[in-house]
């Protein structure tokens, strides 16, 4: 008798039960994916929301309405009046290759932003695989909408939705969380109100809990009280680097397109995590291929390959797609 409770008492240390502070790598709630650990967390989603945060980094810039129609460019001896960029979102994310020369490799083989309707994308990073099959998800959703209701899934209706599948993966047995965070980008739908009201983008994150949270800045008017732009960065960024990134890249006048395309670039080659990998022949070594997109309006999504090279200071024309 004594010999069975000597070993009912081991087993109960062993498997780190009897611990207060739950440090033990053994414990119960290590591996489980609804039981709290001491300190009121659920480790297994945390785990998975630390690989979100591993992924490539995204960053995002939504320009709200403007009423200026054209912008004088200074110093500009070919051009002097230049258009300024549309209304809308532009992302822009590293492409990470395996390593090799081979000429069979023209990407990294995942589609990182997924166009859901005429007004509404995702991006995604963290596990690939995880981010993939969760798009896949929305497409469907975005579909079957369209099939039952004859008119496009409402912003609503895809986020609640959507966050209500990653969040079943918290509990499911036998499953495991994702390991991916999704950038929703939505054009609005300009049905609140009037003028611009409803029609401005926003920026939402899905995060492996579950949880949605709004990207765009909380203050949407500056000194002139216009409105200005937002910031949003996803996956592994430099702490130390995102605040004062997110006050250039929103601060910033733009003239053109072209300098928002290459303000996204610089900030993720100053973030530090791109690294230059040889994507093609034609391209030298130490180039770095970056995905860029915008979504306006007038334009819809259009994404396209951007390779910037390390040896000199040029940027390589960009390649629809």
């Amino acid at each position: 008798m004594y010999w069975f409770v000597a070993f009912i008492i081991v087993s109960l240390f062993h498997h780190g039960i009897l611990l207060a502070d739950g440090s033990s790598i053994g414990a119960r709630h290590s591996y489980s994916l609804t039981t709290f650990d001491p300190s009121g967390n659920l480790d297994q989603v945390g785990r998975a929301v630390r690989a979100s945060m591993l992924g490539a980094p995204v960053v995002a810039l939504s320009i709200p309405p403007s009423s200026e129609t054209t912008v004088t460019a200074p110093d500009s001896d070919s051009e002097s009046r230049s258009t300024p960029p549309e209304e809308g979102i532009y992302m822009c994310i590293p492409l990470r290759f395996l390593g090799t020369n081979s000429p069979l490799i023209i990407d990294d083989g995942t589609p990182r932003i997924v166009p859901i309707s005429s007004s509404i994308c995702i991006c995604h990073t963290g596990v690939g695989a995880d981010g993939r099959a969760l798009c896949d998800i929305a497409v469907s959703l975005a579909l079957d909408y369209r099939y039952v209701y004859g008119e496009e899934i409402s912003l609503e209706e895809l986020l609640g939705t959507l966050a209500e599948k990653v969040q079943e993966m918290t509990m499911k047995a036998g499953a495991r969380p994702y390991g991916c965070a999704l950038l929703v980008a939505c054009l609005g739908n300009g049905n609140v109100g009037g003028d611009n009201e409803g029609r401005e983008a926003n920026m939402y994150r899905i995060d492996p809990s579950g949880s949605v949270e709004l990207l765009n800045a909380s203050d949407r008017l500056d000194a002139e009280n216009e409105r200005r732009s937002s910031v949003a960065f996803l996956g592994k960024w430099n702490s130390k680097k995102e605040q004062d990134l997110r006050s250039q890249i929103g601060s910033q006048q733009y003239i053109n397109e072209q300098q928002v395309q290459d303000a996204l670039i610089s900030a993720v080659e100053e973030n530090g995590d791109s690294t230059p990998t040889q994507s093609t022949p034609n391209e030298g070594k130490g180039d770095q291929t970056f995905l860029y997109a915008s979504f306006t309006r007038k334009g819809g999504l259009r994404i396209s390959r951007v390779t910037r090279t390390t040896r000199e200071d040029d940027v390589v024309p960009s390649t629809s797609i």
